[in-house]
């Protein structure tokens, strides 16, 4: 095989999809039109489009998903039930339907964790390849809904020119990589110990939009790279179930059958129990036997994928206002997809997209709420609250309470003012969980003082005390600076500091 090799496909079966093709573009399209007067008027519309919301993210729905929202029933061409007729859903509402606050605020990174920084000069914007062990590609520059958090964003909107990489080109640069490095002994240019590719995501927009043919060649190119695992992220089981039918197993049973040692994990994406249970008319999860009644649409197609023992499946979602910031929800999320055979991964802070103020949830207050939400659950079915940042994934393990007057408790002066200083407001502690590249700052902390109005690791930096991410001695910069101030003289140049 060579550089220029293509993807050899055998026949496959094909998925029927067309009843659940998305509706998808700017405001002014009538078919777009037509879907938003169901929660808006034309003033309403029209007046999001002046104020540049459908610039900053097109609209995007299918006829699915646009059944869960409303609480509608729906039936595929043959007259199956797809969806029972529900109540309506605003915790889903608040999911894809846009709305004017979006547009209100645009502050934030039009490269969410400045990405492009792990984008190999020769696959530029194609792929990112942040973490030594894993590399991500752009397969899909679309998906069948849009969520209106995304933090890929700038793939639809095009603000940041990334695009797709082709099948060949991410197995060829997998190949170079490893090649490359077990050339020099398993380390870099430096000399410091580098770990190969041991897994691909197949990423984007999502890659289940993709036909059988289209997403055999990506996992064919991620088997022919020699790695362990291909990941597959994807929000089509919340958002068109039907696409893992019967068709699709046979796909992958081909691709089992040719590379039988290349796992697959398909990571889903539920945000909301809503999109997986099945409610009544007073919109209570149906139960039976004393379990949760899974859609059926949903049931069906884990089923499919269910049988083939190659394959495993996880689910990670963002904290965000209005749709899961409610620990119950989140505690019946995990619990829930454990049960249906779905480990969970992670619960992320909402990354600081453009407009990401009209969805995040304070950082700390979304910690408390997935840590209220882990109670009751077993080892296997609890989550990570990380924020995925430019440094790595940043787990949040702990937020403490401040320490009140420590001159009540005992403590000369000269020792409660700096204590107070740097303990008073309380603590945010977080672990660098993943680190990139050699990962040198893997399992070191960062230490802030509390600010409950948070949304992101850049509303912490003058806070920091203790911070992880740095070498040496700068770790203990921001800590020496305010005892420096508190040497010098006076509380409020302390906390200034």
């Amino acid at each position: 095989m060579t550089a220029s090799t293509p993807i050899d496909v055998p026949e496959l079966p094909d998925t029927e999809l067309s009843q659940v093709k998305p509706i998808r573009g700017r405001f002014e399209k009538e078919g777009v039109f037509n879907v938003l007067r169901n929660f808006y008027s034309e003033e309403q519309i029209k007046g999001m489009q002046e104020k540049g919301v459908d610039s900053r993210m097109v609209f995007g729905i299918n006829s699915y998903y646009m059944a869960l929202v409303k609480g509608e029933g729906l039936s595929d061409a043959n007259g199956n039930i797809l969806l029972p007729a529900m109540p309506p859903s605003p915790a889903l509402q608040h999911l894809v339907v846009p709305i004017v606050a979006e547009a209100i605020d645009k502050s934030g990174e039009k490269d969410p964790s400045n990405q492009i920084r792990y984008s190999p000069d020769e696959l530029k914007g194609k792929l990112l390849h942040k973490y030594d062990e894993i590399v991500l590609g752009y397969t899909a520059l679309a998906c069948s809904a849009h969520c209106r958090y995304c933090y890929r964003l700038d793939l639809f909107n095009g603000s940041t020119g990334k695009g797709l990489v082709k099948p060949e080109e991410l197995r060829d640069y997998v190949l170079g990589y490893n090649r490359d490095l077990a050339a020099r002994g398993g380390v870099d240019e430096n000399g410091e110990k580098r770990w190969p590719v041991s897994e691909i995501l197949l990423s984007g927009g999502d890659p289940m939009v993709l036909s059988n043919k289209q997403l055999y060649k990506y996992l064919a190119a991620s088997a022919e790279a020699g790695v362990d695992v291909v990941r597959i992220g994807t929000k089509e089981m919340a958002f068109r179930p039907m696409r893992f039918d019967g068709a699709l197993a046979e796909t992958l049973r081909i691709f089992h059958a040719r590379y039988p040692n290349t796992h697959i994990n398909i990571v889903m994406h539920f945000t909301h129990p809503d999109e997986f249970l099945e409610r009544d008319e007073k919109n209570q999860y149906k139960q039976e036997n004393g379990h949760y009644v899974w859609l059926a649409s949903v049931k069906q197609a884990m089923a499919h994928l269910g049988s083939l023992a190659f394959v495993s499946f996880d689910n990670q979602t963002p904290v965000i206002l209005h749709v899961n910031d409610d620990a119950q929800a989140l505690h019946l999320l995990h619990r829930e997809l454990r049960r249906g055979g779905v480990s969970f991964k992670y619960i992320f802070q909402c990354r600081e997209i453009e407009g990401h103020k009209a969805f995040a949830v304070p950082v700390e207050e979304a910690w408390r709420l997935h840590n209220q939400a882990q109670k009751g659950l077993s080892d296997g079915a609890r989550s990570r609250f990380a924020l995925s940042t430019e440094w790595g994934k940043l787990e949040v393990v702990s937020v403490t309470d401040g320490t009140g007057d420590l001159s009540m408790n005992g403590l000369p002066e000269e020792a409660a003012a700096p204590m107070q200083s740097v303990f008073g407001e309380g603590l945010i502690i977080m672990k660098m969980h993943r680190s990139p590249f050699a990962a040198h700052t893997q399992g070191d902390i960062v230490i802030a003082r509390r600010n409950p109005k948070a949304l992101w690791i850049t509303d912490y930096e003058d806070r920091i005390i203790y911070d992880g991410r740095k070498q040496g001695a700068a770790k203990y910069e921001a800590l020496i600076q305010t005892l420096k101030a508190m040497e010098s003289g006076t509380e409020q140049e302390a906390k200034a500091a």
